[in-house]
């Protein structure tokens, strides 16, 4: 469980920062669990772009 929690948090820092780890994700272990968080922390980036893309359009800096 720590291994799949571990690569979770790899995958969704590396989502976070742009990046995947392409061995990474095709690992038959921990794979699946690394892709997972990949998207969690892509979405999560998108949101964010997102937020500040609507307060610069709404002329809102905070």
């Amino acid at each position: 469980m720590d291994d799949a929690l571990r690569a979770y948090d790899v995958g969704r820092a590396d989502g976070l920062a742009g990046l995947r780890d392409h061995v990474m994700a095709t690992d038959p272990d921990m794979g699946a669990d690394y892709r997972v968080g990949l998207a969690d922390g892509q979405l999560e980036l998108f949101q964010k772009n997102l937020l500040a893309a609507v307060r610069r359009a709404l002329g809102d800096a905070a």
